[in-house]
């Protein structure tokens, strides 16, 4: 498979793997990593990546701080800041742009929760909340509705917030 991008050597991988985190205020997953890096540059793949990853742990430039949650380190900063210069600029902005959009993503999904309760036999409520903004909750006859409900919240909450407010704000003397 021919691969297109300026990104091609471990090396490479490495040096935008830790420019990615220094954009990272935060420990993030694994997933978030990738999903920062990829997005960046075409010429390399999942395992490239992957194994990059492992050595840079290995190394000490980037750290498990919790179960699951990577940072970068003080090491990691010192070689990203040093190297900076070999990756093209354009791949360094779509670092900066890709690392933006996950902390984006990251926060929305925090602020964004649902909790399904079992009442009896065939009732379940399900509480779905976006903090600070509102709190609903709902009685489903099963939990593949409940679950329905859940994704369905956490993939639109700000669209269901839409829609909600403007029921409670429609006129209905009109109908």
């Amino acid at each position: 498979m021919i691969r297109y991008g300026f990104i091609r050597t471990k090396d490479e991988i490495k040096f935008l793997i830790l420019t990615c985190m220094t954009y990272l205020p935060f420990p993030v997953s694994y997933e978030s990593i990738v999903d920062v890096c990829t997005w960046c540059d075409d010429g390399f793949g999942y395992f490239e990546l992957s194994e990059a990853f492992a050595e840079l742990q290995e190394s000490a430039h980037i750290e498990e701080c919790q179960p699951t949650q990577y940072r970068i380190t003080d090491k990691g900063r010192e070689t990203a800041e040093v190297f900076r210069s070999r990756l093209p600029f354009t791949v360094r902005e779509a670092a900066e742009v890709s690392a933006l959009r996950v902390i984006r993503k990251i926060r929305r999904d925090a602020q964004v929760t649902s909790e399904v309760q079992k009442i009896g036999e065939h009732e379940f409520t399900v509480t779905m909340n976006m903090e600070g903004v509102f709190s609903l909750t709902m009685n489903v006859v099963s939990q593949s509705q409940a679950a329905l409900l859940q994704d369905t919240f956490h993939k639109n909450a700000e669209a269901i917030y839409g829609e909600i407010l403007g029921a409670v704000t429609k006129d209905y003397d009109d109908t």
